[in-house]
């Protein structure tokens, strides 16, 4: 029965000490407009696949950026809500450029380069880089259900959480949590 108890003893310090270590307990208070961040079931570190491509078909990874607190959004030209939320996610890009912050939206169009450039002309979106996973490896490695699902990654470059669906990006509120998250 004394090592039962030893367990038990030691699944309620585990358990207490997950609470305290999750971002409700840190310092920076996530806003109301973020409450469909999922801190619980995506938090942790990177997944072993986080390559995209850009423009011009190089390779980037994800855990290059660590230092860099990053938004990653996963959407597709096709998507209504991902269209909805583009301008949002390209307003936070511009108001957090003097930060180490930084919005990669990950395309998965199969179409390539060339129609997201021709989506981000036609809707004036400039403070966003062309990124690319058309055949939709990122989304597969972070286990996303649908689009736009956005994945934020602290300095650190483990994964605070996931957000499935629309946000409201350049909400003050919001802006004002990334920027305390650069701050930590």
């Amino acid at each position: 029965m004394k090592p039962l108890l030893q367990y038990v003893k030691l699944g309620v310090i585990v358990a207490i000490s997950a609470i305290y270590a999750s971002p409700a307990f840190a310092n920076v208070a996530v806003p109301d407009q973020l409450s469909k961040l999922d801190t619980a079931t995506h938090a942790g570190p990177l997944p072993d696949k986080t390559a995209f491509s850009d423009e011009n078909g190089n390779i980037h990874d994800l855990k290059d950026f660590q230092g860099t607190v990053l938004l990653v959004n996963l959407w597709a030209t096709w998507c209504a809500p991902c269209v909805r939320e583009m301008p949002d996610l390209n307003d936070l890009s511009d108001k957090m450029t003097d930060k180490r912050f930084r919005v990669i939206a990950v395309s998965q169009d199969r179409g390539g380069a060339k129609d997201v450039q021709a989506f981000f002309d036609e809707n004036k979106i400039h403070n966003l880089d062309v990124a690319l996973d058309p055949k939709g490896v990122l989304a597969r490695s972070f286990k996303v259900r649908g689009l736009p699902t956005s994945i934020l990654i602290g300095k650190d470059g483990t994964v605070i959480g996931y957000v499935e669906g629309v946000a409201s990006w350049a909400d003050p509120a919001v802006i004002k949590y990334f920027t305390d998250l650069t701050n930590d």
